[in-house]
């Protein structure tokens, strides 16, 4: 393992050589931007170095494609300092290094109180527990009143389970008459809220998402559309 560096218009790259048992040379970039060439154990460093030069450009602008993603790249991390959401409002973190674990509002502020280190992952499912029993406090009473809304439609009172996921708001099982909310949303207000459980229920009554769909949820949430777009597009923390 060895570093090295070569020149592309005048700007000084450097990159990681490892031998290993291989047949061909590879060259990967990493997330953090971080150059890694691996060949063959026989094969010359000249021969190498070719490789290399041959690949300059395709070395530069793939390091601008990883530069801007780690800009945009949402800052996952729970620390002091950090912004988040909490029921459609920014609070900044405070993180107190006891041996005790809790996790309050404060004012502006959420305060956390936990044995662990911050940015560790330990702190993060700390407080991430702590979101989801706040959820599951919330939606309950929010699933509730939503049922008390539209019970008229002909639909039973499901159960709710609340999951951290990535791609969905929320989803509906009409067989086993059950929804799940995602735990991202307890960082929204409850106009957003309600309208991803309305929305849930409405399946209760139309599995697919077509016009008649539409036509039911908009009758009990009028302003769906305006309300969906500030879901998606505001309260992004990365936590």
């Amino acid at each position: 393992m060895s570093r090295h560096t070569f020149y592309y218009m005048g700007i000084p790259v450097e990159y990681l050589l490892i031998r290993k048992r291989i047949k061909n040379i590879n060259l990967r970039i990493s997330e953090r931007e971080e150059i890694t060439v691996s060949a063959p154990v026989s094969m010359p460093i000249d021969s190498i170095t070719d490789f290399v030069e041959d690949k300059a450009e395709w070395i530069i602008r793939n390091l601008a494609v990883v530069e801007r993603y780690n800009q945009n790249k949402p800052d996952v991390d729970v620390y002091s300092g950090k912004k988040a959401y909490f029921l459609g409002n920014e609070y900044e973190i405070r993180v107190f290094k006891k041996n005790i674990k809790s996790i309050s509002v404060n004012g502006d502020y959420i305060d956390i109180f936990s044995p662990y280190k911050e940015k560790s992952g330990d702190i993060k499912r700390q407080y991430l527990l702590w979101l989801k029993k706040q959820a599951e406090i919330m939606f309950e009473g929010l699933v509730k009143n939503a049922y008390v809304m539209m019970k008229n439609e002909g639909i039973n009172m499901p159960d709710f389970v609340v999951k951290n996921m990535k791609t969905r708001w929320g989803s509906c099982n009409m067989r086993d008459c059950r929804i799940t909310l995602n735990l991202q949303l307890i960082k929204a207000d409850k106009e957003c809220i309600m309208q991803v459980i309305c929305h849930e229920f409405t399946h209760l009554c139309i599995p697919n998402h077509s016009h008649k769909f539409y036509i039911l949820l908009e009758k009990y949430i009028p302003q769906w559309k305006s309300i969906k777009k500030r879901l998606d597009t505001q309260y992004k923390d990365g936590i």
